[in-house]
Order: C-alpha cells, then structure tokens, then sequence
C-alpha cells in the first residue's frame, strides 16, 4: 500500500550499515585513484580512469553527508525509543538541506533575526516565523542546534517572556509547545550545564535561574536527563550554591510591565493556586518530568526520598494546618507530583530501564520506611507504597519464603537483602491508606498460588506406581512457604485494621468518620481473599479501589457508621493465621542433620517427570544434582557439610538455596513436621505405621 506523499519510512540501522558501507567503498575508490596516477604511464589503461575513480569519490562523499543527516532526523524522529533504533516514520515538510551545516545555517538565520533590535516592535511577524519555522523543523536537530546555538540563554527567557506573554492564549499556548519540544531536542543535544542555566535569566546576569519560565515547557518534549537532575537539585536546594533560583523576574532589565502581568497570571505572583508560572508549578512540572524518565527516576528519588517523605509527612492531617510548610519543594501542591515521582522509581520502567537504581531505590524505600515506624504520610504516598509493592511482589515475598537468613549488602539477593520485617512495615504503611489493599491481596494470592504450582510442577508423578515412600512430601515446603505468605500478607492486614481501631478509639470527632470508612474498607478485602483461588480473589476485589473512591467513601460515610461486623472479619482473619517464627533456621538445622547421618541413613532419591518428556532423579547430592558446579558456587565444607551462611557468597548462597528447596532434601526430612509444626500435606498413602495413621471420629487405630 503507498504511503502518503510527506511520509518517509527510515530504518536507522539499516541505513546505517549503508553509510558505512559507502565509506568503504569512498575509501577504496580514493586509494585506487592514487596508486593509477603513480603508475599511469606505465600501464595500458585509459587516461581519464584515475579521474573518474575521484569522480566516484567525490559522489560518494557528498552523498554519504547527505545520507547522515537523514540518518539524524531519522533517529531525532522518535527521540523516547532506547536501544536500537526502529524503523522511524520521518513527517512533515522536505528536508531542504543537504548538509548539516546548511541546517544549522538556517537555524542561525532564524536567530539573527529574532536578536535584531526592534524598540518599536514594529517586526510583528516575528513570533509567528518562529512558531511556523520551528515547528516544520522541530525534528530537525541541526536546525534545533544551530538555532539555540546562536540565541543563547539570556536571549531565550526574553523570547519565553514575551511568547507566554502573549495576549491570545492560543498564541501562548502554541508558542510553548513548539519551543518546548525543540528546547528539549537541544537539551539531548548539547549539555546544558551550570554556565548554561546561570545565563537564563531576562536580566542578563551568570548566577540565576529564572526556573519558571521552564515549568510549562516541561511536558511538551523529553528534556535530557542531566539538565533535569540539576534542575531537581536545584529545587531541592542540594547543588553547590552558585546558582540561585529567582522563579520569574520583572522590572528593570526584565520584561515589560504588560508582559510579566499577562504571564503571572490572574493570581499574581504570589498565588500559587492559580499562576502556572509559580515556583510550585515549576517544582510540579519538574517533578513529574523526572517520573517520566525511568532512567533518572531512580537515582535522582534515592538521593532525595528522605525529603519527599518529609513532604508528604508534613501534609498530613495529624499536622495542623497553619504548621504545614506553604513553599518550595514543601509545598502542598507539589505533593501529587512527589507521589508520582516515588512510584515511578520503583515503578515497572524503572526496574527494566535501570534493573540496578531501582533495586537501591527499594531498598532505601523499605529501610526509611521500617526505619521511621508507624508515620503519617499523604494518602496518595501510601498509594505509592503500594503501586511500588506490586511491581516488586515477587522480591517481597522471596524474603518471606526464602529459607536463608537476609545478606543486606547484596541487592541482589531474595528480598533485596532486607528482613520480612522490614517489608512489613511497608506493607502496613501502603494498607494504612486502603486504596492499594485490593490489588496487595491480589498479590499475596498469586504469589502463594505460584509456590504451590512450581511445586507441583518440578515433583509431577513423584508418587506414582512403584515410587518409595518418604518421610515427606517433597512439596511440604512449598506448600509451608505458600501458608508463610498468606501468613505475611494477612498478619499485616490484621495489625493495620487493629491499628486503625486503636485511633479510632482515641481520635477526636473529626477523624472518626475516616477511620470507621478504613476499617470497612480493609475488612472488604479480607473478605474478598480467597487463599485458594487467585481467580476468586481477583473476582472479588476487581472493583479497585483509588484514594478518590476512599475520600468520596469518607465524605458520605455518617458519624454512627458500624464497625462490629468489620471487626468481627478482622478477628475471624487474625484466628486463621499460623504463623511460625524461625521456621528458617530450624529448617536448615534439620536438613544439616539429615545430612550429617546421610551415611547411616541413605536418602531415598525422588524421581519426577519433565514437562517435555523423560524423567529426572534427585539424589539429595548437591554435586550429583547439579547445585553445586565449581568452586564458585561449592557451599560445603571440608567435611561435605554446608558451611555456615555467613561465610557464603553470593553464588554459593544461592546454590545452597536451590538445594535446600530440592525434592530428595524435602521428601527425606523426618523433622518436618516438628519443623514447620504441621503434618506432611501430601504423603505417599500407608508411609506410616498404623498407629500413626488418622481414624475415623469414635475408632481407635489397630494396634
């Protein structure tokens, strides 16, 4: 099918081979040409052919320039793609440059003109040229270039003074996204350093920032990563002090009178409720910038997550009103943004784009947090907790499951190194706000549901015809760690809700409506659980929840509303829990011991079928089963026995891990049921004596 006559479809990487390739060749044909011309006369060829071979070269050579800037704009198309590059759709007029350097020209051009003296401001088409010129060419980063280039910073806050300025919002509005997305090219393009960002003022000065003529360009393009991160610093008032923040200027040396009142808004300066042009509607607009780079993310709310959840704490309702902090990076109105900004850094894009700093920032997130205890922090924070907690769910519960004491220093470890208690605690935080218990009981249900289906998976047909009968169940320690999460997750959940109660007890009449609303809110949920049936439970918890449903709930909720039934839930959830501290370390032991008497007392090995055919047996040998391949990864001792934890490293760590997990060590265990206090759950029938089998209710065991 064709495509339209102002598309053309580039594949970056293919045409880049092809210029690559036409270099080889331009470099060839120029060696060629070089050594016929030594040796012309002595050979019979045609006079004109080293001529022609330069000819040759010089095609080439003007036609690979042109080839690489396509190459440019192809690859300035789609400036949000990382990695290799797909084939991009090129939009818009023609490339009417064949160089780059004749691009940049043009956007110099464009400059000049806009840098002309003008007192009367008589070249009242000026604005509009600009508007039409960068926006055919805003994915032109030649042009972008050159223009930014010859305008500078000082120069480009007096264009944004009177651009934003303008009398026709629409005008406005179109001026701003079009400088917006051509300042951010130019962002990626050049560093935009502190030498840099001290020039951008409209007072010409090299030590201030006029940051909020660059809060309504923030959404309209991707900005480099750097310039955000020092404008982050900036906002927080980290950097190193040679810049100064001024928000917006006027008066002498800044924009006219009727400039600056047509930008600041209706408010006035001072308003930060209605003047888009605030401090805090920069510190917004920059916040939620950096959300939106998963790669900067990361990073960038790691080094200052003991700040934003100060923010958050500080608006809290359990501060007075007339306490909380009204300015800067404190401000109410920047907390949606800090909010969004935590869950990013924790958040899908940033674990893929930045496996490393988002790991660090989770982990900083749960020590702050378990640090701090029991705190008040916005709503919408907890909410972030909890979009947080899902995206690591899977590390949540490798801390609750994992039969090895926690290493803190190795990030990459189960649980991101950190303590069932310290999640716990971020846990409780994240369901203190109810908008993120259904999709954590989800979560939980999965998870546990998961356990149990790898389980079932890696010992299909252990106890077919024939098997021999074992101590226990190789799956007794699955199905211990799938109870373990529930445990976790419904210990929290009840701990919570009591906690709630407990406010609810002592809280002065304005908040009792609010905490009976959360206690129905967390009693729904868990009724909603259903531990055996991740369909179920998604079921009955797909409605969701968000912080606006709950504040809506609290709004509409009456002074007597009843809390008996949902405690009633709550203590008949708390009953039903089982939880076994120490599980861990008496587990080990007994597989320790096991494997100490394994001489005496032979392991039984455990036969399963693969998922593609065939079988595999597990002989309880770490070495023979394959967990241990090299010295890297050899967790026993002199004696053949497994050395003690702390001495382990990272890869012996997990190799002993896996064998502790094994089917043969799991099925051979007599200790088990002491252990983990409960019967093997799935048992060869008749493994045990009969009078150690159950009867039925009135009989008495033969015997």
């Amino acid at each position: 099918m064709p495509a339209p006559a102002n598309r053309v479809v580039v594949d970056p990487h293919s045409l880049r081979r092809l210029i690559t390739a036409m270099a080889d060749l331009r470099e060839t044909a120029q060696a060629q040409a070089r050594l016929l011309s030594a040796h012309v006369d002595a050979t019979r060829i045609a006079g004109d052919t080293p001529a022609r071979l330069r000819a040759a070269h010089a095609w080439a050579d003007q036609d690979i320039t042109m080839l690489r800037r396509r190459l440019a704009l192809a690859e300035a198309a789609d400036p949000g793609t990382t990695g290799p590059l797909p084939p991009a759709a090129l939009r818009g007029v023609p490339d009417l440059y064949d160089t780059a350097e004749q691009a940049r020209a043009a956007g110099r051009s464009l400059a000049d003109r806009l840098l002309r003296p003008d007192p009367d401001r008589r070249d009242r088409s000026r604005l509009a040229d600009l508007a039409a010129a960068l926006s055919g060419r805003a994915a032109d980063p030649d042009f972008v270039t050159g223009f930014y280039d010859r305008l500078g910073p000082s120069a480009l806050a007096g264009l944004l003074h009177q651009v934003l300025g303008a009398r026709e919002p629409g005008a406005a509005r179109h001026g701003e996204e079009i400088i917006g997305r051509t300042l951010a090219s130019y962002s990626r393009l050049r560093r935009l350093d502190a030498s840099w960002l001290g020039r951008f003022n409209s007072r010409r000065r090299d030590d201030q920032v006029e940051t909020s003529l660059l809060g309504p360009l923030l959404r309209h393009g991707r900005f480099a990563s750097a310039l955000l991160a020092r404008l982050g610093e900036l906002l927080f008032g980290t950097g190193d002090g040679s810049l100064r923040d001024v928000g917006l200027q006027a008066g002498p040396g800044g924009p006219a009178a009727r400039g600056a009142a047509g930008i600041r808004g209706a408010g006035g300066a001072g308003d930060a409720g209605g003047d888009r042009l605030s401090r805090e509607a920069f510190g917004s607009a920059l916040l939620r910038a950096i959300a939106a780079d998963p790669e900067l993310a990361p990073t960038f709310s790691t080094r200052h997550l003991p700040q934003l959840l100060h923010a958050s704490r500080a608006q809290s309702a359990d501060v007075p009103a007339g306490l909380r902090p009204a300015g800067g990076w404190r401000a109410p109105e920047l907390e949606t943004a800090r909010t969004e900004l935590v869950a990013a850094a924790g958040g899908a894009e940033a674990r893929l784009a930045r496996p490393g700093a988002a790991r660090q920032f989770v982990a900083q997130l749960v020590d702050v947090v378990a640090g701090a205890g029991p705190s008040e922090v916005s709503p919408r924070m907890r909410a972030a907790y909890g979009e947080v907690l899902h995206a690591w769910r899977d590390d949540l519960y490798a801390a609750v499951v994992s039969p090895l004491p926690p290493d803190p220093a190795a990030l990459d470890a189960p649980g991101l190194g950190r303590e069932p208690r310290q999640w716990a605690a971020l846990l409780r935080e994240s369901l203190r706000g109810g908008a993120s218990a259904p999709l954590l009981a989800a979560d939980a249900v999965a998870v546990g549901a998961g356990i149990d289906q790898r389980a079932w998976e890696q010992t299909r047909g252990y106890n077919g015809p024939g098997a021999a009968h074992y101590p226990a169940s190789p799956r007794a320690l699955a199905y211990h760690q799938a109870n373990e999460v529930t445990t976790f997750f419904g210990t929290a959940l009840s701990e919570t809700a009591e906690r709630v109660l407990r406010e609810h007890a002592t809280r002065q009449e304005e908040h009792r409506l609010r905490t009976a609303v959360m206690i129905d809110i967390l009693a729904e949920v868990a009724k909603s659980i259903d531990f055996t049936s991740v369909v179920r439970t998604l079921t009955n918890a797909a409605r969701g929840l968000t912080v606006e449903i709950v504040e809506d709930r609290v709004r509409r909720a009456t002074a007597h509303l009843p809390t008996a039934g949902s405690q009633a839930v709550l203590a008949d959830l708390r009953a039903g829990l089982r939880a076994i501290p120490g599980w861990q370390s008496r587990y080990r032991a007994s597989v320790a011991d096991m494997w100490r008497h394994r001489d005496g007392d032979p392991l039984r090995p455990v036969v399963v079928q693969l998922p593609g055919g065939g079988t595999r047996h597990y002989t309880g040998d770490p070495r023979a089963d394959g967990f241990v391949t090299g010295p890297a990864n050899d967790f026993t001792g002199p004696g053949g026995e497994p050395m003690d934890v702390a001495r382990m490293n990272r890869e012996q760590r997990t190799a002993y891990a896996a064998w502790l997990a094994s089917p043969a060590i799991v099925a051979n265990n007599d200790r088990l049921p002491a252990v983990l206090t409960a019967p093997p759950a799935d048992v060869v029938p008749g493994w045990a004596p009969g009078w150690a089998r159950s009867a039925p209710a009135g009989k008495v065991p033969p015997g």
